[in-house]
């Protein structure tokens, strides 16, 4: 039974249960009771087991999405599909490719533009790289709609995973033709899922290609914008123990900020807070790279290789002139620790729950900015973690903003104590509170740079 057949029967099931509660409650419970009263406490019922019935079919809907996304060949569409999301030029897809489909389940690739019928990449195995076979797919497939489609023995497309020999995803003028035989042990909700990351990889790299070209002569700020919030993430994750929020606002359109939280395993995060030097398309796009460089990384806690990755990456831009502060935190709740390098980065704070009240802890520098000078030794300082701290990582657009008479926010007592009178809510109240307060002291002012804030909550570690 396929994840959205299932989806479907949980749905039915758990309403007509709350349905039938509705009818049999006043009947059994209160036979003698007036009709408005009986038809009130029915209600009352189906109210009830309709909060019941949700939260069941929440739970039940997530298990059957564990069983059907469970299979080696479901997982391994998947993999390759979250993939997609950190891909930002062909050759990333190539590297997708190669890592996620070939070296994992020697599955064939041929990647074709629908319009020409060119061969954008093709896969070194036997079964894809006969010369013959993008002549023989080009009759049968190239008019075909977007979408996904399956392709039979003889080459011919299939609406069925039984017997085929592969899949087909059509989409933004392209068609990625994926030979393999274990089509139909994969749970087609990943086919679909895998369609729309696709569509969207596609719309990202011809707005990159469009903003390299056009972007220093025209204004077309919007498209700049629409390309970096991709590069940041869709949402936080919800790691156990630690409750995470964020709040992120550009100047203009474009920013040099970037922000990401990536939950590592059950029990470890990373965090990561930066900025870019200057503003506009360079700094968007080295901002982008960054953000993927530590996405992609193998090994995400080790933060020393991070830092140098990020300084590579940043160095191979050709930029004499950009650089970036960063924080990456590595938050882990099991071993109850916090390990960071702070590259310049304006002061992230813990504030720490003591027996004398709140107390607010800066975090210096361990080193200086990355991408500009040769790195040295890349020092990772280590704190422990305790129960109910706020760890606040913010742009100097938070502490080096300044109010009429040039004070500036970090600089004063209201931003301690502030600190300090929010530091027991959550994560979403806690950057909340910070965001009134920087409003609340620049006044009538205007904001003269980019504000991003991330807040991670501690929750009780020694449950």
């Amino acid at each position: 039974m396929t994840y959205r057949t299932t989806r479907g029967l949980v749905e039915t099931g758990t309403m007509g249960v709350a349905a039938v509660a509705f009818l049999i409650v006043p009947l059994v419970a209160a036979p003698s009771l007036p009709f408005p009263a009986a038809v009130a406490l029915g209600a009352a019922a189906f109210i009830v087991f309709h909060a019941i019935k949700n939260a069941t079919a929440a739970a039940l809907e997530r298990r059957a999405y564990s069983l059907s996304f469970r299979g080696r060949e479901t997982r391994i569409i998947m993999e390759f599909t979250e993939r997609l999301g950190v891909c930002f030029t062909v050759l990333d897809l190539v590297d997708a490719i190669r890592e996620k489909l070939e070296k994992a389940a020697d599955m064939g690739v041929i990647l074709i533009k629908s319009a020409s019928w060119e061969v954008v990449y093709r896969s070194p195995s036997a079964a894809a790289n006969d010369p013959k076979l993008p002549e023989a797919l080009e009759p049968r497939f190239r008019d075909q709609a977007d979408g996904v489609g399956f392709i039979t023995e003889e080459l011919m497309p299939a609406s069925a995973t039984a017997g085929a020999r592969g899949f087909v995803v059509r989409a933004k003028g392209y068609q990625l033709f994926v030979l393999t035989r274990l089509c139909h042990l994969v749970e087609p909700e990943a086919f679909r899922t895998l369609y729309g990351e696709l569509g969207i990889y596609f719309d990202r790299v011809v707005t990159i290609a469009d903003l390299f070209e056009v972007a220093s002569l025209s204004k077309e700020w919007q498209l700049i914008a629409e390309t970096q919030r991709s590069f940041l993430p869709r949402r936080l994750p919800n790691p156990r123990k630690l409750d995470l929020s964020v709040y992120y606002r550009p100047l203009v359109n474009v920013s040099g900020d970037y922000y990401d939280a990536i939950q590592v395993d059950e029990d470890r995060t990373l965090l990561v807070v930066g900025d870019v030097s200057g503003k506009g398309l360079a700094a968007a796009l080295i901002m982008g790279i960054i953000v993927n460089t530590i996405r992609v990384a193998d090994d995400k806690t080790d933060l020393a290789a991070l830092v140098r990755s990020v300084d590579a990456a940043v160095r191979d831009m050709g930029f004499d002139d950009k650089y970036t502060v960063v924080f990456l935190g590595l938050a882990d709740t099991a071993k109850r620790t916090l390990r960071y390098v702070n590259a310049a980065m304006a002061d992230p704070i813990i504030i720490t729950q003591t027996a004398m009240g709140p107390k607010v802890v800066r975090l210096e520098p361990t080193m200086g900015l990355v991408g500009l000078l040769p790195l040295d030794e890349v020092v990772v300082e280590e704190l422990p973690l305790r129960t109910d701290e706020i760890l606040l990582l913010a742009s100097d657009g938070v502490t080096e903003v300044s109010d009429a008479s040039g004070a500036r926010l970090g600089e004063t007592e209201l931003f301690e104590r502030s600190l300090c009178r929010a530091s027991k809510s959550g994560a979403a109240d806690f950057i909340s509170s910070v965001g009134a307060m920087l409003y609340s002291f620049v006044g009538d002012s205007p904001l003269k740079d980019d504000v991003t804030i991330l807040a991670a909550k501690v929750g009780r570690l020694w449950d």
